[in-house]
């Protein structure tokens, strides 16, 4: 397995691959992790990852400290920029791509020589791990599966000083495509056409490691957003039902959680500030989650296209919350009406939403209950393991 994520950042995907890997050496079976050091540390320091002789990694320099978030630019109106705005962004969008063909280059001296050494066969990449790695899978024989994760945003740059981010090669040339979700086989396919020619696989289920998530009553009144503060994840669509509901007087002693980090995190904080909402408590990207949702009662889930296979969503839902979502995608693949509650992209629907399931602790505990069996029986490590090795059988 290769997993690389240079942004000094982690998501879904990599705490997937990461649990995933700790099994399969728990069950003593033939592979390897490759990895870069800053998301390594990102991982272990977040107890997601356990240390292995078997996890190689690629010196990035990175510290293990959560990456800065660049803030969301400032929108010109449609106007276009200044000739020299525009030289400015071209000039630093080349710097970046120096910086990261250098990185690129020291990483593939080392990735030749791993593999010649282990004699690595078939390699199952996550983002970076296939987009920098399909030209030496190429060259060397190696056949390589690619995880595709990416919804709505597909990187399929063909602008050079895009290289390195862009998934549009090792669509190409990955012998094998494994797709996250049923609904982006059909977007691929109409953005690539006939050049997605690798063998086209839909991977069978999620899953999450359950230990730590279940839940602990008596259930306190939090509700709780947790994910990449992000437009895709629409925090500031949470915040704004939250606005609708904070100075009623049943919701003035909840606490609304916002547990992430991101390019809108300034002006979600700004947004919170201007309305004196003090029941809303940013906590940053928590070390440890569980401790929040054991005992939360409802979580949203409000992602602009997809909220399958959202690994946060699952904790929840393993922890008996009452959850929200948005009815986008295959989101139906884990909450149907019989699991929780799905909204449209109106915060006042979403805000009725929360304020159903606080105020009737009946429903919620017999959504939450629903939503854990489910996904504790379907959506399982084991499931995922056996179609997994089935997969890298060379």
């Amino acid at each position: 397995m290769c997993v690389l994520n240079f942004s000094g950042r982690f998501g879904g995907a990599e705490k997937r691959y990461a649990t995933l890997f700790n099994r399969l050496m728990t069950d003593g079976q033939d592979y390897y992790l490759v990895m870069n050091t800053r998301l390594y540390r990102l991982l272990v320091n977040s107890a997601v990852l356990l240390p292995h002789h078997r996890i190689i990694l690629f010196n990035d320099g990175g510290d293990g400290v959560p990456g800065k978030i660049r803030n969301k630019s400032v929108s010109t109106g449609g106007v276009k920029a200044s000739p020299g705005r525009q030289f400015i962004r071209f000039a630093g969008s080349c710097k970046y791509f120096l910086k990261t063909f250098l990185l690129w280059l020291r990483f593939s001296f080392f990735f030749a020589r791993k593999v010649k050494v282990l004699n690595i066969k078939k390699i199952y990449a996550v983002w970076q791990g296939g987009t920098w790695t399909w030209m030496w899978c190429r060259l060397f024989g190696i056949d390589l599966v690619y995880s595709v994760n990416a919804s709505g945003k597909l990187m399929l740059d063909t602008n050079i000083l895009k290289f390195f981010d862009s998934q549009y090669w090792v669509l190409q040339h990955a012998s094998q495509l494994d797709f996250l979700s049923p609904s982006l086989v059909p977007a691929y396919r109409e953005a690539m056409g006939y050049k997605l020619r690798g063998e086209v696989l839909v991977t069978p289920c999620s899953f999450i490691d359950y230990s730590n998530y279940y839940p602990v009553e008596p259930k306190k009144p939090w509700v709780v957003f947790l994910g990449r503060l992000e437009p895709l994840k629409n925090p500031d669509l949470f915040l704004k039902a939250v606005a609708l509901l904070a100075d009623e007087p049943s919701f003035r002693k909840v606490t609304f959680f916002v547990m992430g980090t991101g390019s809108e995190q300034v002006s979600l904080q700004q947004f919170v500030a201007d309305r004196a909402m003090k029941n809303v408590v940013f906590s940053g990207l928590h070390p440890h989650p569980w401790e929040i949702l054991q005992q939360s009662s409802v979580f949203v889930s409000l992602q602009r296209n997809e909220n399958y296979p959202s690994q946060s969503l699952m904790e929840a839902m393993a922890c008996e919350n009452g959850v929200v979502v948005t009815d986008v995608g295959d989101t139906r693949k884990l909450v149907t009406e019989k699991e929780g509650l799905l909204v449209n992209t109106d915060p006042a629907g979403i805000a009725e939403a929360i304020r159903s399931l606080m105020e009737n602790p009946e429903l919620r505990k017999t959504l939450g209950r629903a939503a854990r069996e489910k996904v504790t029986n379907v959506h399982t490590l084991e499931r995922f393991v056996f179609w997994f090795n089935e997969l890298m059988r060379f």
